[in-house]
């Protein structure tokens, strides 16, 4: 069962990826090596290794420690080898949100004082970036409105207007 479990847990990572950390509170309580895909391989690696010593004819006990003996084997060759290997691959010359940050725009949904548009920007590659974005200024944002990134979070850019120099 517990091999099932795990398998399934493994495919479900394969194709939605990464989901997060187990555990995961603030920035600096959670388990930051036991992420879920950490953990399907685990429960695989459990699953199969005593699935595989029970279908040989050892003992229950025996099972069972061939099987958590498996587990940690693989999540050690998971964490220590591929993943450090992967993470390495992942470089790439896409830019991140931060990247953003000092970068001019155009409001293309009005901002209003409190609540959030949408700009448009282009990126250092050329490629058109639409983000949600609201800002501190007293008055609505209008479309067209050119804007500087002032800030960012994890859902808007804060920007503010650029006014025109006539």
């Amino acid at each position: 069962m517990i091999f099932a479990v795990g398998l399934l847990a493994l495919l479900a990572a394969l194709f939605a990826g990464e989901i997060g950390e187990i555990g995961e509170i603030g920035d600096d309580g959670g388990l930051p090596f036991m992420s879920l895909t950490t953990l399907a391989i685990g429960l695989f690696g459990f699953g199969a290794g005593g699935l595989g010593a029970d279908f040989v004819g050892l003992p229950t006990g025996v099972s069972i420690g061939v099987g958590a003996g498996a587990a940690v084997v693989l999540v050690g060759i998971f964490r220590g080898l591929l993943l450090p290997y992967m993470l390495r691959q992942q470089s790439n010359s896409h830019f991140g949100r931060a990247s953003y940050l000092g970068m001019t725009g155009r409001v293309e949904l009005p901002i209003a004082p409190d609540g959030w548009g949408e700009i448009t920007i282009v990126d250092p590659d050329g490629a058109r970036v639409r983000l949600k974005a609201r800002s501190e200024e007293p008055s609505t944002l209008a479309a067209g409105t050119q804007v500087y990134i002032c800030d960012l979070d994890a859902e808007y850019v804060r920007v503010v207007a650029i006014p025109a120099l006539d």
